[in-house]
């Protein structure tokens, strides 16, 4: 609790963590990779293991981010909203902001209404076109409106005077082969009656898109992540440090500005945005340093293509490592969940490996980095929502617990107190 701090470099490789594949002899593509940089990390600090939300469940890439900046997911705004910030999408208060897509229906091996092709990816060209066909739509007092955003996506607004509730249920089945979901009210919506209004609207617009692509590359817009503005506190608020983020990912980009946290598109090569990340480790108090390519690799390729992009992603970050243990910094490395490369689920539930290295860290006996290499660490197993805590307490940023400087509490440990007895002087 002296002085200013260490700060803090966190370093997510966004589905790096993954299962044993038969083609590396039974490693997963992160045991398997030579990784001398982060060996070198690992052996200078201690790791463990962290379930990023409850055990077993897979989490997004939005809501694990929030668990691991130290929230409650469902106090950050649904994905919807994120993307549309993201991608400098202005959103209202009291507008339904959803993430949608362009998708091919039924055809002889499916049955009528099933979903054939979610990603389009041979017809993302015409999406662009297709989407003046269904930009604007009127249904019982609710306009909704769609702005083409990247690929086959985009953004859907629901607005109206009557009140909207985000709380229903999503178009998009997220898999192939299944029908078009009708939008209902969720059991846990905040108001069920104007849950029903957004529903109903979801629904006529759905309808509608299909009459109207009926001659076009795609054939209907599917909805999901329904959402609404929230105020989460800012993350410098929570945590006492201003922050940075790097992140190509609209999505990331979004929450992190919702946080407060100043956004940086970084660099397409890696050792260019190795470089920035250095650049911004001389000013920032937090960096965050996204690296979406692991999970990227995992959904469209194999377990060796991932084990050689975590290879070129680690070469990069040498210099990165030299930087974060020749200063006084606390450096952690993550992944947000676990990206199976085989098989066919999105993510998967499996704790993913976590090191943090500090001059202050009490080292362990693991030298290299990977998911079973990690259990043997000193951290153990820990909940994803505790790593940043771990972190700042070894950069002496964590208030002694039961102290009360301030009318809100917390556990930074401000200097900014309301001072006594310059009241009576004055």
């Amino acid at each position: 609790m002296r002085g200013d701090g260490r700060h803090i470099l966190l370093v997510l490789l966004d589905g790096a963590a993954d299962r044993p594949a038969s083609e590396l002899d039974g490693k997963t593509p992160l045991e398997a990779a030579e990784t001398p940089a982060l060996d070198r990390l690992v052996a200078a600090g201690i790791s463990g293991v962290t379930d990023i939300g409850p055990p077993g469940m897979p989490m997004p890439s939005d809501r694990a981010h929030g668990r691991l900046f130290g929230y409650d997911p469902d106090a950050i705004p649904r994905r919807g909203v994120l993307e549309a910030r993201g991608l400098g999408i202005e959103v209202s208060e009291t507008d339904v902001t959803c993430s949608a897509s362009f998708a091919r229906l039924g055809s002889s091996a499916h049955p009528s209404g099933a979903i054939t092709d979610r990603s389009l990816s041979g017809s993302r060209e015409q999406c662009r076109n297709d989407a003046e066909a269904i930009g604007a739509f009127e249904t019982d007092s609710v306009s909704v409106s769609f702005e083409y955003t990247w690929k086959n996506r985009g953004i859907l607004t629901l607005e109206s005077e009557a009140p909207l509730d985000p709380g229903v249920t999503d178009t998009d089945p997220f898999e192939s082969g299944l029908p078009v979901v009708r939008p209902e009210p969720t059991a846990n919506a905040d108001n069920s009656d104007a849950a029903a209004r957004t529903a109903d609207a979801l629904a006529a617009y759905t309808r509608w898109s299909v009459e109207q692509l009926s001659d076009a590359a795609s054939d209907i817009v599917l909805s999901k992540w329904a959402g609404m503005p929230t105020q989460p506190e800012p993350f410098a608020e929570r945590h006492g440090m201003e922050a940075v983020s790097l992140t190509p990912k609209p999505v990331l980009a979004g929450l992190t500005d919702t946080l407060g946290m100043d956004v940086i598109d970084p660099p397409e090569g890696y050792d260019e945005r190795a470089a920035v990340v250095r650049e911004t480790l001389d000013t920032a108090k937090f960096v965050h340093a996204h690296y979406p390519e692991p999970d990227e690799v995992a959904h469209a390729g194999t377990p060796l293509e991932k084990k050689r992009e975590l290879e070129a992603i680690d070469r990069s970050l040498s210099g990165v490592v030299k930087a974060a243990l020749d200063r006084d910094l606390v450096t952690i490395v993550t992944a947000d969940h676990t990206t199976p490369s085989a098989g066919n689920v999105v993510h998967s539930g499996e704790a993913v490996p976590v090191t943090i290295a500090a001059p202050t860290a009490r080292t362990d006996d693991v030298t290299s980095t990977g998911e079973r290499n990690a259990v043997a660490g000193g951290i153990g197993r820990i909940d994803g929502i505790d790593v940043l805590r771990i972190a700042r307490s070894l950069g002496d940023r964590v208030l002694l617990d039961g102290l009360r400087r301030t009318p809100s509490g917390g556990t930074v440990p401000t200097t900014d107190v309301c001072p006594l007895l310059e009241e009576d002087q004055s």
